[in-house]
């Protein structure tokens, strides 16, 4: 195997990088991280030059995509905090039925305005949430009734997508550009996942030198210096910021990315959720308490959270509860689906049977906004939002010095 004269190397590093030029062979050894033959230098070039277009094509959306994404960490906390008299309110005994929280809230919509869910509030101080479907400049769009559900008082109305938070998720999940939006979105998650794995691979030293690889270098050579943080910085949030791009990639991309998992881990089949139309022949819905006391009578130890509304003569009540120790605290994993015509249940889900695929696609969410794993989990993926934007700037730093010295 051939290997680099010393000259050569040297002129290399110095251009690559802006160092100081290398006097001994075992400085050469250092910068290269061993001796570097020809074949393994070009692939390392090859890999740096592909690390460093995707950081210049896709950094900025990286930067901006990680501080958005710590906003919504907190993004329910956050809501109330700027708007605690139309989201907080005053605890008192018991909820009002939900038929005359429903009733009260369609009598501040338009007539066209359709039901859409229901959420119930997530602690004691929370308003409930009612959701309405309605058409405006010939498109739906999503409308919420804020009531108090000790009072079936109305505290407002806003349109989802209309008021900072909203707007901040809108903005990271699709730019605010609808499917189109959604679409590049994912696609720079896929280039952001290559960004990850490209930096793992050229930080990669060997294990004989992993744990001096881990080390911080100081240096009094600003370049160096900022080349180091970001290097450093870049491998200890690694493997945190990977799973977070990846449960993102999910999120967009559902339909691709679940069967590639399915090859690997097992799915539940399609829970069977319809009915006969004959069943609702001449017959009235039943009303929404009815439904919640279906659902409390059926898992009396969860938490009822949200009710989807059927869409059409043969859509069904969509229940969505949560057990204690569920993953995901937002939207728990016990689903039931019943007849809006008679109540019968047609079918559950439990968490404790879920089978590993469901387990697997279950936590992509938790994961993405910490969750999972507590306050602890939520504020570690608030401050991973951060990294991006540090990783964008010293690496662009790097770069620039790097190019103003070859154009001297």
């Amino acid at each position: 195997m051939s290997i680099i004269p010393v000259r050569r190397l040297q002129f290399w590093a110095c251009r690559e990088w802006g160092f100081e030029p290398v006097k001994s062979y075992d400085h050469i050894r250092t910068i290269a991280v061993g001796t570097i033959g020809v074949g393994g230098f070009a692939c390392s070039r090859v890999w740096r030059k592909i690390h460093l277009y995707l950081g210049l094509l896709a950094g900025v959306m990286f930067a901006f995509s990680g501080l958005s994404g710590s906003a919504l960490v907190f993004y329910q906390d956050i809501d109330e905090y700027l708007n605690p008299a139309l989201l907080t309110v005053e605890p008192d005994r018991d909820y009002v039925p939900l038929t005359e929280i429903i009733a009260t809230a369609q009598k501040v919509v338009s007539a066209d305005a359709k039901l859409a869910r229901l959420y119930l509030p997530r602690h004691s101080r929370a308003a409930m949430k009612v959701r309405f479907t309605a058409p405006e400049n010939s498109k739906d769009v999503l409308l919420d009734v804020i009531v108090n559900p000790f009072t079936a008082e109305v505290l407002g109305q806003r349109r989802w997508g209309g008021y900072l938070m909203s707007f901040i998720y809108k903005l990271h999940y699709t730019l605010v550009l609808g499917e189109v939006g959604k679409t590049i979105v994912g696609v720079i998650g896929l280039l952001l996942m290559c960004l990850l794995l490209s930096g793992l691979y050229l930080w990669w030293p060997g294990f004989s030198k992993l744990f001096q690889a881990l080390r911080f270098k100081r240096s009094t050579n600003r370049l160096r210096f900022l080349y180091d943080l970001h290097k450093t910085i870049g491998i200890y949030a690694a493997a945190v910021l990977i799973v977070i791009v990846f449960s993102g990639i999910y999120m967009i991309f559902p339909h691709y990315v679940k069967p590639l998992i399915g090859v690997v881990l097992p799915f539940t089949e399609t829970i069977p959720t319809g009915f006969s139309m004959d069943e609702g022949n001449g017959k009235k819905r039943i009303n929404i308490d009815e439904v919640g006391r279906i659902a409390s009578d059926l898992f009396p130890q969860a938490k009822l959270q949200r009710i989807y509304f059927p869409v059409s003569v043969d859509g069904v009540y969509h229940i969505i509860m949560r057990h204690l120790g569920e993953i995901r605290k937002t939207r728990g994993s016990t689903q039931l689906w019943i007849n809006p015509y008679d109540g019968k249940v047609l079918a559950v889900q439990k968490p404790q049977a879920m089978r590993g695929g469901d387990v697997f696609i279950a936590w992509m969410f938790p994961l993405h906004n910490g969750e999972a794993f507590g306050l602890s989990g939520r504020i570690i993926v608030f401050v991973m939002g951060f990294i991006p934007i540090i990783l964008y700037v010293t690496g662009l730093i790097v770069w620039w010095r790097k190019r103003e010295a070859r154009m001297r």
